[in-house]
């Protein structure tokens, strides 16, 4: 591992298994002794943005300050996993400009698959009127162009996608 901290950033649609995924191997690293942090999205706006809304600007915002956040802890040897819609590229690649060790992994999910999940109650209340900015299904969501890992959690199972992000750790030198 190298002295600065690596900003592990899962980035998907809503329920496509990121903050699954990233507390995983928040626990793989933390288990080889490594300091871990994970930034989940919706704990750290319930925390220190209450009033932030979900508008464009707002995401901006939101993707902003956890990358702000990533930089800070990983300038410090921390390794932080950042679990976060960040529905455009412009957000990952400011968060990539900003953390000089980064990997994205994208969480490649159908929105199909992801309205049956639902565990937020989140699309629930988007069939019933209650809510129109979910992004991928009401306002945009650009897939990663070039993301270091891609899991498709229909498909692979947390312990396969974990496996698939530490290879890629160990391949890019960040884990021996």
């Amino acid at each position: 591992m190298c002295e600065r901290g690596i900003v592990i950033w899962f980035t998907g649609v809503p329920a496509a298994g990121k903050s699954t995924l990233a507390a995983a191997v928040a626990q793989e690293l933390h288990e080889r002794g490594l300091a871990v942090e994970n930034l989940d999205s919706p704990e750290v706006r319930a925390n220190l943005s209450p009033n932030l809304g979900f508008t464009p600007e707002a995401r901006d915002e939101n993707t902003r300050r956890l990358a702000w956040m990533a930089r800070l802890l990983s300038r410090h040897g921390i390794n932080v996993l950042v679990a976060a819609v960040s529905p455009l590229q412009k957000h990952r690649d400011r968060a990539r400009q900003w953390c000089e060790e980064f990997v994205e992994v994208f969480m490649d999910c159908p929105l199909e698959v992801c309205q049956q999940r639902d565990p937020q109650g989140l699309y629930a209340r988007a069939a019933h009127g209650e809510v129109d900015d979910i992004a991928g299904l009401h306002l945009p969501y650009e897939p990663p162009t070039a993301p270091e890992v891609t899991c498709r959690s229909d498909q692979e199972d947390v312990a396969t996608c974990t496996g698939k992000i530490l290879c890629t750790l160990r391949a890019l030198g960040y884990l021996p």
